[in-house]
């Protein structure tokens, strides 16, 4: 039958302490630690996303704030300037409407005086007119 060597069993045993040790210390701790930084990193870089999302997060927020800001300050100018419209184009109404009324007066006693001079000029034909007037009568 088989037989058990005490001495290749304590051979083998001590061969393969021997290699775990050597693959503890040359592979699998290199390879342990190379996961843990790669862990880290990672984390890190989760860290780093979260104050990147919150720093564009405020100035997003910043930016709203900015353009609101604006927004009100173009519709303020806006109604300024509507303002300035409205005056400016009321005192050229009153403007033209008080040179209006200047020439209609003007007109008005112009078209007075001429009717005055018609009057005056009918009342000093008046005669001349009832002559050739009564003439024409009497010619029916």
């Amino acid at each position: 039958m088989l037989d058990i060597s005490f001495w290749l069993l304590v051979l083998t045993a001590i061969i393969l302490f021997v290699l775990i040790y050597y693959l503890n210390s040359t592979l699998y701790r290199p390879l342990l630690g190379f996961m843990d930084k790669r862990v880290r990193l990672i984390n890190e870089d989760k860290e780093n996303l979260q104050k990147s999302n919150s720093e564009v997060e405020e100035s997003l927020k910043k930016a709203e704030e900015e353009i609101i800001k604006a927004k009100a300050e173009a519709t303020k100018i806006k109604e300024g300037e509507i303002a300035k419209a409205k005056e400016s184009a009321l005192s050229e109404i009153e403007k033209v409407k008080a040179e209006f009324d200047k020439k209609y007066e003007l007109f008005s006693k112009e078209l007075q005086e001429e009717r005055n001079s018609l009057k005056e000029s009918l009342k000093s034909n008046l005669s001349s007119y009832q002559n050739l007037f009564s003439s024409k009568l009497k010619n029916i």
